[in-house]
């Protein structure tokens, strides 16, 4: 095969020129220029199957060198793995998911269905930032997309990645800004592009721009899930912080689509923190990985059937299948909402529970809370507090999923409410709320609630938590319901110093199942740092649960 004029041909995009052969060895096209619809020329690899005929493409884009993944090559189809622009050897200048990036998604499919190996039949595929680009390019309906598949996607940028209601998530913005920025040059060589930053400010924005709005908007799959016109496989785990957003897209799309969703974090499975944990490549599985993986043979099956046409009966698998991380059982569901229709109500009671060492060892209770146990309760805004979980959803390492992290290092730090031990297995499935009434003394506040599996031996393993600043605390009634407030996040309502006021805190979606014999805590402050930012404030705080003001923490269950 004459391998150097066919790819000249590609590299200048003069793919008619060139007759494809009949029969053709698995082949790599390295550096292959492909002209975006503004004239930049965006580079990757394509790696074609070793077979006869025209092939269906997997696009795969993305800003930190790009994917060498060839999975599916021995399986009919041909990858093409490219740098977006302004990283690797694309040209341009890097603007982090905006809608030029977006358009040269489009761009890309069109391209490779086009190409003299192609049968015009594209496939979306990505991984975290990448799934990102592919939701966003789907909802522009390129003519020969035919399929989404996608691993932990963030959806809403704001909510899920930068802002968790007005508190800034400095613990990832922080190490992830320092990565990308070292890897989105890997394969460069000196290229102009890597010196023309301007458009990277998204990066910084972010921290000046608390307020959810065009800047987020333009970048959230969230937003434009409408315009998403083809099939969509989604795969995340209960430990990335990106998880909730993916549980709202599967319950938004009004396409054919499926979410499994297992206990991974970001950065995949395996017993580096739990050695024989039921997950991952079994107990000798004990080294960090990179991603996650979707479930073995699923992704395959879903292309075959929505690619190439195979009834195999993919279609008529359940909408979602979630992991209970802990009975550890696995679950399916017709929707996310379907899978927690319940709602169980417990009252915050200053009651001791006699289970916990905190500045108030309080109780969770069913019935109202009356006379002394009605008494509010107070603390002093310590900014250190809650440093036993320091990358929120992630972890203590992102990279150990499985490490238990116990809480009771925070437990002094903060106000406590517990269950007294379940007799009967209680089933949390869905999003949460902690809705309270409280004063502060200062002139904005955070507030920090996370709810733990108390063992009888005392430990504590973390089940979810939640996050709002005072002044974020308006609610989109239209958007709310019982146990699942809406944060609109979109302005600043100041506290009053000393107001008795009522808050909504949304606490993320699981599935965990307490066991009997175990207890069920809430843990309060307002502080989770290193986190997020601690408030720069200062002052004391009170919490009420007073008939007046019944603070209740709302449980999705099932």
């Amino acid at each position: 095969m004459r391998l150097r004029p066919l790819l000249v041909a590609t590299a200048l995009g003069a793919s008619a020129l060139t007759t494809w052969p009949a029969h053709a060895a698995a082949t790599d096209l390295t550096d292959v220029t492909i002209t975006a619809s503004d004239g930049v020329h965006l580079v990757g690899d394509v790696h074609l199957p070793s077979a006869t005929g025209r092939f269906p493409a997997i696009v795969d884009m993305e800003p930190y060198g790009r994917s060498s993944a060839t999975t599916y090559v021995r399986d009919g189809y041909a990858h093409v793995n490219t740098d977006v622009r302004g990283s690797g050897k694309s040209g341009g200048a890097l603007c982090l998911l905006c809608e030029r990036e977006q358009r040269d998604v489009y761009d890309v499919v069109e391209w490779a269905a086009k190409q003299p190996w192609s049968n015009g039949k594209i496939v979306l595929y990505g991984y975290s930032y990448s799934a990102i680009t592919a939701l966003l390019g789907s909802a522009l309906q390129p003519p020969h997309l035919t399929t989404v598949v996608v691993g932990h996607p963030p959806t809403d940028p704001y909510r899920d990645v930068l802002w968790h209601n007005g508190l800034y998530d400095q613990g990832f913005v922080e190490q992830w800004f320092a990565g990308q920025s070292a890897t989105q040059g890997l394969g460069l060589g000196p290229q102009p592009q890597y010196l023309d930053r301007k458009d990277q400010l998204f990066a910084v924005e972010t921290r000046l721009n608390d307020l959810d709005g065009p800047l987020y908007q333009e970048r959230s799959v969230l937003d434009k899930v409408g315009r998403i016109k083809v099939p969509v496989y989604v795969f995340t785990g209960w430990n990335d912080m990106y998880s909730r957003g993916d549980l709202r897209l599967i319950d938004a799309l009004k396409v054919p689509a499926q979410l499994w969703i297992d206990a991974s974090t970001h950065h995949g499975t395996g017993n580096l923190g739990e050695v024989g944990a039921p997950y991952g490549g079994g107990p000798a599985d004990t080294s960090p990985q990179l991603s996650a993986t979707p479930p073995p043979g699923q992704i395959l099956a879903w292309l075959d059937h929505y690619v190439k046409g195979k009834d195999n009966g993919v279609e008529n698998k359940p909408r979602v299948t979630y992991f209970d991380r802990g009975s550890r059982t696995w679950s399916t569901a017709s929707s996310w909402r379907a899978a927690g229709p319940g709602l169980a109500a417990l009252n915050l009671s200053a009651a001791k529970s006699g289970s916990a060492a905190s500045l108030n060892d309080g109780s969770l209770v069913a019935g109202a809370v009356t006379g002394r146990d009605s008494y509010q309760d107070s603390y002093v805004y310590d900014p250190t507090a809650g440093s036993s979980v320091p990358m929120g959803k992630e972890g203590p390492d992102g990279f150990a999923p499985y490490l238990h992290s116990d809480q009771r290092l925070d437990d002094v730090r903060g106000l406590t409410y517990t269950t007294a031990p379940v007799s009967r297995p209680l089933r949390l499935a869905g999003p949460s709320e902690l809705h309270f009434w409280a004063i502060t003394e200062a002139s904005d506040m955070a507030w920090v609630a996370r709810l733990s599996d108390i063992a009888p031996d005392g430990s504590e393993t973390p089940v979810t938590q939640g996050w709002l600043r005072a002044s974020f605390r308006h609610v989109d009634p239209a958007r709310s319901r019982p146990g699942s407030p809406y944060l609109t996040d979109d302005r600043h309502d100041p506290v009053t110093v000393g107001l008795t006021t009522e808050y909504r805190l949304d606490l993320w979606d699981t599935a965990y199942t307490v066991a009997p014999g175990h207890r069920l805590r809430l843990w309060f402050a307002s502080s989770d740092s290193p986190t997020h930012e601690p408030v720069p404030a200062a002052g004391r705080n009170i919490l009420f649960h007073d008939p007046q003001h019944p603070s209740q923490l709302l449980l999705g269950t099932r």
